[in-house]
């Protein structure tokens, strides 16, 4: 077969091409005014419309959400970072407030009290490394960092008097273990003043003292002990509370000794006897004749 032959197939098919007349020129521009006046006859979609205002409600959306998420994360990165550089504050910084603020929060977010407790204990330590700070530095001793090293020791107490007999024994251990820690920083911080520690150091160290002895008598009676918070708590929770008889002799003038059962003369003067009907018979009192 010649390569230049054509397939007879395809001749076939291209003789059917010879039958179509060539289009002339009038019917061609009677085609185009047709179809452009098809065009012009029609109307906008509106589905297409409605789809265009979604779309440009859906950018405003988003932008507006873009925007939102811009400023929260901006927020939020400021916090973390005031909350961070806060850790490093001490009792006289101003960032101290909030350093104390997220104790606190950690405190609130734990409900078990072995997990309190060691909260407490971390926060009790941190106080001695703020207050080490402070005298290293030769500065005086914050009464703000010693009122939260009393706070975080009172909470360590209560947190392990809420335990059973089986985890109270190693809470009070842990406890007494931070006290000697507080106590020997005390006794070092007095031997830094030679003319006597402040009066905030001596009342810390004596409450300290007071403490360890509770917590030795805790391990040997933990029900003693329990009572013990219990009645401390009641008396910081209510510090106004009168007595239960509701009696109060705090403004009764006290008898002098050996008095109690002599009468008072009205007159504060001396040798009146009571003749029933309450007055008094006075003595004459002799006068001197000329």
């Amino acid at each position: 077969m010649d390569k230049k032959e054509i397939n007879p197939l395809l001749r076939k098919e291209l003789e059917h091409l010879k039958d179509v007349p060539e289009r002339g020129l009038q019917a061609s521009h009677a085609g185009r005014e047709n179809y452009l006046s098809q065009i012009r006859t029609m109307k906008p979609r509106p589905v297409q419309a409605k789809k265009s205002v979604q779309a440009g409600r859906r950018r405003s959306w988003a932008l507006r959400m873009a925007s939102v998420i811009a400023v929260l994360a901006l927020a939020l990165g400021s916090i973390g970072g005031t909350v961070y550089a806060a850790q490093a504050s001490g009792p006289d910084d101003l960032l101290y407030g909030v350093k104390t603020l997220t104790e606190d929060i950690q405190v609130g977010l734990k409900s078990d009290p072995q997990d309190r407790l060691d909260l407490y204990t971390q926060f009790a330590s941190r106080r001695l490394t703020e207050i080490q700070a402070q005298v290293d530095a030769g500065e005086e001793v914050s009464e703000k960092a010693l009122a939260l090293l009393e706070k975080h020791t009172q909470k360590m107490l209560e947190e392990a008097a809420k335990m059973g007999e089986q985890g109270i024994g190693s809470a009070l251990s842990q406890i007494e273990q931070n006290l000697q820690k507080q106590n020997q920083m005390m006794e070092e911080m007095g031997k830094q003043h030679p003319q006597g520690s402040p009066p905030g150091l001596l009342k810390a160290q004596e409450k300290i003292r007071e403490r360890l002895e509770l917590v030795e008598n805790g391990m040997n009676e933990p029900q003693g002990f329990r009572e013990t918070i219990k009645e401390q708590k009641e008396k910081s929770d209510n510090p106004g509370q009168s007595k239960k008889d509701g009696s109060d002799n705090s403004n009764k003038p006290e008898t002098p000794p050996g008095q109690e059962d002599k009468d008072t003369p009205n007159n504060g003067q001396g040798n009146g006897k009571d003749n029933g009907n309450g007055n008094e018979d006075l003595e004459a009192i002799p006068t001197d004749t000329p």
